[in-house]
């Protein structure tokens, strides 16, 4: 199960959960696989090729519970029955409503079944999807980088560059990984940022995000979605219809406000750097409370900046999202 759920973090973050699959014979393993994007096949499903005609009565570990239903793809239950699986054993069941149930086909059809081992490790491969799949929005990481005395720019309305090269490179690779990059409106006219994700050398990484900009501005960026709302709770909607998982808020005092005063947050990454500023606008602009606790996980160095990581438990969900 650990080589499975070492195959499902080779696989890249997009729409789908990442996925692993290991398929063993008399204690051999026969044939692996992962999931490799929206639209290609299923990790069980490749592992399945690669085994051949040894599947049969062989046994399947996968990272995340099959899938039942008819997507881009058909169920790898079927693909499962069919090549001649003995048992399955599976670690995080799947908490969706269209692809759940898997197990239950897999018994119906006589396949053994053992599931949820090593599940919190195969659960936190897809913190983001799940949290999708269980909240109806996507979990949304609000990321800002700052002076010693908590300042985000020099002055209102003028862009400083604030974190070094290595923190740089720690952000790029964390714009990769997200479904999407999120700005404000202010912020894109002033910073007219690219919200790319690049590789040391200045080109463009494989996985790019999608470029969102949200307000009421009258503007039409090219190649980013912007979106006419300074609701949180209706992007966060919009977003995940189109099947992000992630959110990377990384726009703007005023937008991050909105999303704090909304309990819209569930990470907060801080980039420290070793220089004050003395004026300009701090990372949030509002002075409203916000009493909710952050749970540090992480804390380290980038360079000469201090990285801060904290969690917070999932704040909103679908249905705080809908009209009353």
């Amino acid at each position: 199960m650990l080589q499975a759920i070492e195959l499902a973090e080779l696989g890249p973050y997009s729409s789908n959960p990442r996925v692993g699959a290991v398929c063993v014979k008399n204690g051999i393993v026969v044939g692996t696989g992962y999931h490799r994007g929206a639209g290609t096949a299923h990790a069980e499903v490749e592992a399945l090729a690669v085994a051949g005609d040894r599947a049969a009565d062989a046994d399947l570990y996968v990272s995340l519970e099959p899938c039942s239903h008819f997507g881009r793809t058909p169920p790898c239950t079927q693909a499962i029955i069919q090549a001649g699986i003995r048992r399955v054993i599976y670690g995080q069941p799947d908490p969706s409503d269209e692809a759940g149930g898997g197990a239950e086909v897999l018994i119906a059809a006589g396949c053994e079944v053992i599931g949820e081992i090593a599940v919190d490790r195969s659960t936190a491969v897809n913190r983001e999807w799940n949290h999708r799949m269980r909240t109806g929005v996507p979990f949304v990481t609000w990321k800002f980088a700052q002076s010693l005395d908590g300042r985000v720019a020099a002055k209102l309305g003028e862009r400083t560059a604030i974190s070094g090269s290595q923190s740089q490179r720690f952000n790029h690779d964390l714009r990769s990984r997200v479904g999407a990059i999120l700005v404000g409106t202010q912020t894109f006219v002033v910073d007219q940022p690219s919200l790319s994700a690049r590789d040391t050398d200045g080109s463009l990484k494989d996985l790019q995000p999608l470029r969102v900009v949200m307000g009421m501005r009258d503007i039409a960026p090219a190649g980013f979605i912007h979106l006419a709302t300074h609701d949180p709770k209706v992007a966060l909607l919009t977003l995940a219809e189109l099947g992000i998982n992630h959110v990377l808020l990384e726009g703007g005092p005023t937008l991050a406000a909105a999303f704090i005063q909304a309990d819209c947050i569930d990470e907060v990454i801080s980039v420290t750097a070793p220089i004050t500023l003395g004026a300009g606008p701090r990372s949030l602009a509002t002075h409203a409370p916000w009493k909710r606790p952050i749970r540090i996980t992480s804390t380290f160095t980038s360079g000469s900046d201090l990285i801060q990581i904290g969690a917070l438990d999932s704040a909103v969900g679908l249905e705080a999202c809908l009209p009353a």
